[in-house]
């Protein structure tokens, strides 16, 4: 209830009071993780390779720029969040010269909020546990949006002692929090969440190009789809942006494509058949090559509809969606998905 995520957020603000956090990678992850924590009331430190102009908004609102991951680590004796967009990209935070190991502080928290290589976070795991600190992954999913609204769904690997230490941290930013059991598990299922995201949006691309040819309206085909069974999280948050016209679901092509990479690297490893996720993977390939690979993760249905020949949005669908947006709640175990500011015929459930 509304009532209970007040009362929890209270809770969870004064347990965060004064904590010192530090946090390594200020891309979209980073900065609206440090902008929870920020309203929280976490003393937060934040590093990018980028430079210190990354992240203006977020220094504006409190937090401290440091001038190193080093310092970072230093600087932060409760946890060290790494948010990074490789497996490379962490293994330099955290080993290279001023890194994140040479001030992490004994008793404090790395937690690895990025996908990567699950193989890899393992290794620097033993290196972190010999500096007399812990280590938590925590992949982060459920989208941009509600991890700026504070109520993402993490997925935790860590010792049940070091997750109930930092609960407080996580649930600044996350309504659910889903213990994995083993570190390195919690990597793994994020790995094949954004694979059957990947591979759903592919089979999208093909669904609304069909629906365009045969003449069918296309908000229609958007609401009946989400009471049928054929509905998915990327159908209800991604088919709305491509019908006015956008193709930008606040995640990278690049980065669904390096953990479809990942991930079928694990299936060669366990001997799984990984044939839809391979097709996906060219999709994704080929629509990269075409726009750029800084294009939004929705940009296989772009493919698609233009090698169809089809224009998905209309000025119909724009004006329809216009306004919309959405928010999620975890009910009853399931993530749902709360629609705003559209026409929706169905209303409640009667």
């Amino acid at each position: 209830s509304s009532q209970l995520q007040i009362r929890l957020h209270i809770y969870t603000s004064a347990t965060m009071a004064g904590m010192r956090v530090g946090i390594v990678g200020m891309g979209r992850l980073g900065s609206a993780v440090a902008g929870n924590l920020l309203r929280g009331g976490a003393r937060v430190t934040v590093y990018d390779l980028a430079g210190p102009s990354v992240c203006t908004g977020i220094r504006d609102a409190g937090a401290t720029w440091a001038r190193s991951a080093r310092e970072v680590a230093e600087q932060s004796p409760d946890a060290v969040i790494t948010a990074l967009p490789r497996p490379e990209h962490v293994t330099a935070a955290m080993e290279a010269d001023n890194g994140i190991l040479e001030g992490l502080q004994a008793g404090s928290t790395w937690i690895e909020h990025s996908t990567t290589d699950f193989e890899n976070t393992l290794r620097i795991k033993e290196k972190v546990e010999g500096r007399g600190a812990h280590a938590m992954e925590a992949p982060l999913t459920g989208g941009m949006t509600v991890l700026k609204q504070g109520k993402m769904v993490t997925l935790v690997g860590a010792d049940a002692e070091v997750l109930e230490r930092n609960r407080p941290l996580l649930a600044m930013s996350c309504q659910r929090i889903v213990p994995c059991g083993p570190f390195g598990h919690a990597t793994i299922v994020k790995l094949l969440s954004n694979m059957l995201c990947a591979v759903n949006d592919v089979a999208m691309g093909e669904a609304m190009v069909l629906a365009k040819k045969s003449g069918v309206d296309m908000k229609l085909m958007f609401d009946a789809i989400r009471v049928s069974s054929g509905n998915s999280f990327c159908w209800e948050t991604e088919v709305p942006l491509v019908l006015r016209g956008s193709y930008e679901p606040d995640f990278a092509a690049e980065l669904m494509v390096k953990d479809m990479d990942l991930g079928i690297a694990l299936g060669k490893k366990h001997g799984a058949p990984m044939a839809f996720m391979g097709h996906a993977m060219q999709v994704y390939e080929q629509a990269m090559a075409k726009y750029g690979k800084e294009q939004g993760s929705t940009i296989p249905v772009r493919l698609i509809a233009d090698n169809a020949r089809v224009e998905l949005a209309d000025e119909k669908s724009k004006e329809q969606f216009a306004k919309w947006y959405y928010s999620s709640v975890v009910d009853k175990g399931s993530f749902q998905i709360l629609h705003h500011d559209m026409e929706n015929p169905f209303g409640e459930a009667q």
